[in-house]
């Protein structure tokens, strides 16, 4: 079974897309899936839109941290209460599209890997969109300078894990910067990883809950633990 994992935070609104947007994506995938929800402390209406859907199918779970805990909270607290042999993991306003997961799924098998990570840098540029392009393609090429250069995208949620390998995982970060140092341990352990195309589109719900001074900040001292764990500094 496939289990998909979407972190939440003040997501009401796009949770409500999901019997249109998300669904019908992963029952075209042909295997069996499960979805499981997880409420990081949201202030709107997220958590009763979660606890209609989980009453209304039985392939919905949702879990919830009574306040904000972080998205490395999140990921972990859906880590554990998956129960496929390999996880999904998708952002909640669906700007990386559910049908990718096919892409991710395919690339596993093509390649034996543990973790398949949906890369928008092997994909063409969107219009307009270099001015989040360029800050995240440099953070990734020192990510790949640091680990491994065969890999584009360290710090994209979108996913494909071997839930084995990713529920050993003792992870440290609280911020977006969890993909990262998921990357990092999988590449550190010697782990198989491969990379698949996936488009990133623009948000058209809700609000984005990325900071980019914080999330700099937070990239800058997973760096520095990276450097300190190969002795170099």
């Amino acid at each position: 079974m496939l289990s998909i994992l979407i972190p939440c935070l003040n997501e009401e609104e796009n949770i409500r897309r999901f019997p249109e947007a998300l669904f019908p994506a992963l029952k075209s995938l042909g295997a069996g899936f499960e979805v499981v929800l997880v409420d990081d402390g949201s202030a709107d209406g997220t958590w009763p839109e979660m606890e209609r859907l989980a009453a209304a199918r039985s392939d919905v779970r949702a879990e919830r941290h009574p306040k904000n805990l972080g998205l490395g909270a999140a990921l972990s607290t859906g880590f554990a209460a998956c129960r496929g042999e390999w996880i999904a993991v998708l952002d909640a306003d669906l700007t990386f599209a559910p049908k990718d997961i096919a892409k991710l799924l395919a690339r596993q098998k093509e390649t034996g890997a543990d973790m398949v990570s949906g890369s928008p840098f092997l994909c063409p540029a969107a219009p307009g969109s270099w001015r989040r392009r360029v800050p995240s393609r440099v953070i990734n090429a020192i990510y790949g300078a640091l680990l491994d250069s065969r890999l584009t995208s360290y710090t994209p949620v979108f996913r494909l894990y071997r839930a084995q390998a990713v529920k050993t995982l003792k992870l440290q970060s609280r911020g977006f910067e969890i993909n990262a140092e998921i990357a990092a341990a999988f590449v550190r352990a010697g782990l198989l990883v491969a990379e698949a195309p996936a488009a990133l589109a623009v948000r058209t719900c809700g609000r984005s809950k990325l900071s980019a001074g914080r999330e700099l900040a937070r990239h800058a001292r997973l760096m520095g633990r990276i450097l300190a764990h190969a002795g170099i500094v």
